[in-house]
């Protein structure tokens, strides 16, 4: 969906369950230009110069390397840090600093689930949007990690590439891909902790990217029991053993061994993460520190 958003988008009220928000939220929200005729939402995060968006469909990400930010009656040049291709998800960094533009908290790292209730956010007004599940794959697709799928009351104004999704609490939830699904009002969002790894990987390593902690898995059985600790591996330096069911890791439950992938995958490089595991008949915890596969992507 190519979206064409007004500089105003800058500045939002946050109507939590159809009531006003107690108070003004910062701005936090800028208008990306990618071309004159093509933008869409970027969202402040972590530091007052630092942005995420997704790109169109219809922006070329090769040799892409810069952007506009407009703000108010400001414009400024960014550069593009980082470009998860598949996702299209990109952080930029303003030539200085937006006076008037604050970032958002991003919400603690906890699956979102079917029937949870959010807020996409658009000028000065924002639309209630249903979380509706989780996509692996769409229209024949299979996706790397799975996007939310999310079901929006006003989609024709706001269900652009870039919109964020933002919680009862006023945090950060995701941002919305833009792409449409079958279902009028659907839509796929990148979740936020995604969104974490990204800014987390490129404030200490400068790029992102899938990480490794060194398990190998049964692949006759979903549930995540490990049958080989690699040597050397962030889980042999954890203490990790053959036979350990991963019951949770980073607060999150790992009922499978997909609910697992999409746990490490979302994973900071090089920050310490609690993993509880089932040994024998009791539950043990274990503190492993992942490190970037040798596949990881660099930055632009």
């Amino acid at each position: 969906m190519v979206s064409r958003i007004p500089a105003s988008l800058a500045l939002f009220f946050f109507l939590g369950n159809s009531a006003l928000f107690a108070g003004e939220l910062p701005a936090s929200t800028v208008t990306v230009s990618w071309t004159n005729t093509i933008e869409s939402p970027g969202v402040c995060v972590d530091r007052a110069g630092w942005f995420v968006s997704v790109i169109p469909d219809t922006v070329s990400i090769d040799k892409l390397g810069t952007a506009r930010l407009k703000f108010s009656d400001k414009t400024l040049e960014a550069k593009l840090l980082f470009v998860d291709a598949p996702q299209r998800l990109c952080l930029l960094e303003a030539s200085s600093e937006i006076a008037g533009v604050s970032p958002f908290s991003l919400a603690v790292v906890r699956p979102l689930k079917a029937g949870q209730k959010l807020e996409c956010l658009f000028n000065r007004s924002a639309a209630l949007t249903m979380v509706a599940g989780k996509d692996w794959s769409y229209r024949g697709e299979r996706y790397s990690m799975p996007f939310l799928r999310v079901r929006v009351a006003n989609p024709d104004e706001f269900c652009n590439s870039g919109t964020p999704l933002i919680s009862s609490e006023g945090e950060l939830a995701g941002i919305l891909t833009g792409q449409e699904l079958d279902n009028n009002g659907e839509t796929h969002a990148i979740p936020v902790s995604r969104i974490r790894k990204l800014v987390e990987d490129v404030k200490r390593y400068k790029k992102s990217g899938p990480v490794w902690i060194g398990l190998i898995f049964h692949n006759e059985t979903s549930t995540p029991e490990v049958i080989e600790v690699k040597s050397g591996s962030p889980a042999e330096e954890a203490g990790m053993k053959v036979g350990d069911v991963i019951l949770s890791m980073n607060g999150s439950e790992t009922a499978s061994l997909e609910d697992l992938a999409e746990v490490i995958y979302d994973l900071p490089a090089g920050e310490a993460t609690e993993v509880t595991v089932l040994r024998g008949l009791s539950g043990e915890t274990v503190s492993i520190t992942p490190r970037f596969a040798d596949m990881a992507s660099t930055a632009p």
